[in-house]
């Protein structure tokens, strides 16, 4: 009974203060909010990396350039995968996306070059920073932008499913290979050339995720497990080859034509790497762990919005700083969205694309709700 009330307590305190809740509402998938949970400590594990060490006069065999192209091997197209697949089977408004993504997109824009400009002291103008921003690729929170374009893409997809399913995966197909050879590449249309792939292919599993719940659940893991330890092998290979490349932006179907080895083994090794991911969070059970993965899931908006203004706060040198870059970019964005943010409609409407009364439930650019 202690134990019910401690928690009744907590769950007041959470909905006072507007943060969002594990399992909330009921038969939310917490598996899922846990990968995306992961992906996050991901995208800010490499960005740390990238702070606290110039990777550009990094010899390829020091462990943390090691560390930071394996990141981006997968990190990006995992979180793309998430974010088609929690679409599977929602309605949702053109215009309700655009609050979510694009309002944050461009309220941030102004204040990082603020930071930049006038506390890190970067050389910036504003007017340039706003071209970059919006027009180059992987500049400033890019993958806002790039999460509504591909979400645009995927509204015809369930009016056609209607008369086959099939003709759903056609229409995959067809959108995926039409945007690559559109030679636009402007407005985050570089971005979706890439990653609408893993945003199709994260939908398509939820699709199929009943006939894979049937499947025989040894036979699943041991599968996990051989692609794990494929992709584990492929990448160390790879690396000490010097084949591996992961940071090769943009990158688009142009590029199968001119370089075919480097298109395929990039799209192989980014799904290796998120079957890898999945097994990760496979392996953390029902338990705690997983339940502190799948509430990083559900605040994944709130550290991703300011997390590249915090790790740049770094202190020391090596895996030191790395960890300090790291543990700031983490939680120094959770208290600034949870103690201020999320604490006015205001502030959560401009800065993390959520209206007023959908702040406790919080979703996560992975996707919805």
């Amino acid at each position: 009974m202690k134990a019910v009330g401690t928690r009744q307590r907590l769950d007041r305190l959470a909905t006072l203060m507007n943060v969002p809740r594990v399992g909330v509402p009921p038969g939310r998938d917490i598996g899922v909010d846990a990968l995306r949970g992961l992906a996050i400590l991901l995208v800010v594990l490499g960005h740390a990396l990238s702070a606290a060490q110039n990777l550009l006069v990094t010899p390829a065999t020091d462990p943390r350039y090691y560390l930071h192209s394996f990141l981006y091997t997968f990190h990006m197209p995992l979180f793309m995968f998430v974010g088609g697949y929690v679409l599977y089977g929602r309605r949702f408004r053109v215009r309700d996306r655009a609050i979510r993504l694009l309002v944050p997109f461009f309220a941030w824009i102004p204040i990082y070059f603020l930071v930049n400009r006038y506390i890190l002291h970067w050389p910036a103008q504003f007017l340039h920073t706003l071209k970059q921003t919006i027009l180059e690729p992987g500049f400033g929170l890019w993958f806002l932008p790039t999460l509504f374009l591909c979400s645009l893409l995927l509204i015809p997809v369930r009016h056609i499913e209607k008369r086959g399913r099939w003709l759903g995966i056609a229409y995959l197909v067809v959108a995926f290979v039409a945007v690559n050879l559109l030679p636009w590449e402007q407005l985050g249309l570089m971005q979706v050339k890439y990653f609408f792939f893993y945003f199709a292919l994260g939908y398509l599993a939820a699709r199929y995720r009943p006939a894979l719940d049937r499947l025989d659940r040894k036979r699943v893991n041991a599968a996990l497990l051989g692609a794990a330890a494929l992709f584990l092998a492929l990448f160390s290979l790879l690396q000490y080859v010097h084949r591996n490349a992961p940071y090769t932006f943009p990158f688009s179907l142009y590029d199968l034509f001119e370089t075919p080895a480097v298109y395929l083994t990039r799209y192989a090794m980014a799904v290796l790497g998120i079957v890898f991911a999945i097994g990760l969070v496979r392996l953390m059970g029902t338990g705690t762990v997983r339940r502190a993965f799948a509430w990083l899931g559900l605040v994944t908006m709130d550290i991703y919005v300011s997390h590249g203004l915090f790790v740049e706060l770094t202190l020391g040198a090596g895996w030191i700083a790395v960890s300090i870059s790291f543990l700031s970019g983490v939680f120094l964005p959770l208290a600034l969205s949870l103690l201020v943010l999320r604490q006015f409609s205001a502030t959560a409407l401009v800065f993390l694309g959520i209206r007023p009364g959908s702040r406790v439930p919080g979703t996560a650019p992975g996707g919805g709700a």
